[in-house]
């Protein structure tokens, strides 16, 4: 098990929710190094979905001597005794399907990459949605019994092409593979991303009024949305986190947030420019902070063992402050918004509603 500082770090990449950030670097990776000021023209590239589920994350690592390590969005090495919602727990008594499902996934690999070394330093990453029961509530996923769905599969230390590894899974076993719920086809338009955009989120509101993987076990209610990836020879296309996007539909659909059409101006001393810039702040801070960020905010403590009282707010402002600026990085670069007034906004939200969480004593 590889232990170096040097390792790549084993958690699951954040995915954007900005078409444009992953247009973006689309841009960079095919900008001549040699001329960076010219124009970059790309054409239009297939892009393939899968079903977003509404759970709990967690990943399976197996390495080369069999070790098995279990983590969650934010936590690496979970166990029976420091577990994310009995995920742990439960897949630690399926020793022997796991590595059976790595041995099946490492030939596979072979397969398609006879020409490939496998590093045998980097584990096999069962990504995936740790759903059912009680894990989340008001979608259709939560009426199934607890069951792990594979999302994504990294070998040697790449994200693979999800369709590549569809049947990868143990149904008798209550793990599954996303890819069973069928796959979304779309085109990412690098240079037209209100087209993509129209195009996508029409399907993800499909996906949020009918769940296609609940559907598979009779279950016809509320779904999430899907995650895109570009569907690509290249390899560097479909295993870059950065080239993916998700798109939520229903109520998981975020605000939105219409930014000014030019940048805040910032005139120090101004009393009116600044007034200006704290309106632009709360309005951002509006869009950006609902209820199901402050939720997500609410289970992150519970997943990293904080206890949700008083003590805790500090650590649930920072998770809160801290996703938005980075989910939202484009927007607030772009228009120059002041980041310590959007802290200050988004702390006038996320405060008074974890105080009666806390009060009410809801779990």
């Amino acid at each position: 098990m590889t232990t170096t500082s040097d390792a790549p770090s084993t958690l699951y990449p954040k995915i954007t929710s900005h078409i444009s950030e992953v247009v973006d670097s689309l841009l960079a990776l095919n900008r001549d190094p040699e001329s960076p000021e010219s124009e970059v023209s790309i054409a239009p590239i297939p892009i393939i979905g899968t079903v977003k589920l509404h759970g709990t994350h967690g990943d399976i690592l197996i390495y080369h001597d069999n070790t098995i390590v279990f983590q969650s969005r934010n936590t690496v090495g979970l166990s029976a005794l420091k577990d994310n919602q009995g995920f742990a727990a439960a897949m630690s008594d399926k020793t022997t399907t796991l590595l059976r499902l790595r041995d099946s996934c490492v030939s596979r690999w072979r397969e398609l990459h006879p020409n490939s070394l496998l590093c045998e330093t980097y584990p096999v990453i069962l990504a995936g949605e740790w759903i059912g029961t009680k894990i989340q509530k008001d979608v259709a996923v939560s009426q199934l019994s607890r069951r792990f769905v594979i999302v994504s599969l990294s070998i040697n230390a790449e994200w693979q092409k999800d369709q590549d590894y569809a049947d990868n899974e143990a149904p008798e076993h209550d793990v599954y593979n996303i890819c069973q719920a069928g796959v979304f086809h779309a085109t990412l338009y690098p240079h037209d991303v209100e087209r993509t955009a129209a195009d996508v989120e029409q399907l993800a509101e499909q996906v949020a009024a009918k769940c296609p993987f609940a559907r598979l076990f009779g279950v016809d209610s509320a779904g999430e949305g899907i995650v895109w990836k570009l569907c690509s020879e290249s390899e560097t296309y479909h295993a870059s986190p950065a080239l993916w996007f998700k798109t939520k539909g229903g109520k998981f659909k975020q605000s939105s947030y219409q930014a000014p059409r030019r940048r805040i101006e910032k005139n120090i001393g101004d009393r009116e420019d600044k007034e200006a810039r704290r309106k632009e702040a709360e309005k951002a801070a509006q869009s950006w902070c609902g209820t199901l960020r402050l939720e997500q905010g609410w289970d992150v403590l519970r997943e990293k063992g904080i206890k949700r009282d008083a003590q805790g707010l500090g650590a649930f402002l920072t998770w809160v402050q801290q996703d938005i600026l980075i989910e939202e990085k484009t927007i607030i670069q772009h228009v120059e918004m002041d980041e310590v007034m959007l802290k200050k906004e988004i702390a006038k939200i996320a405060r008074p509603w974890y105080k009666a969480r806390v009060r009410d004593g809801i779990e």
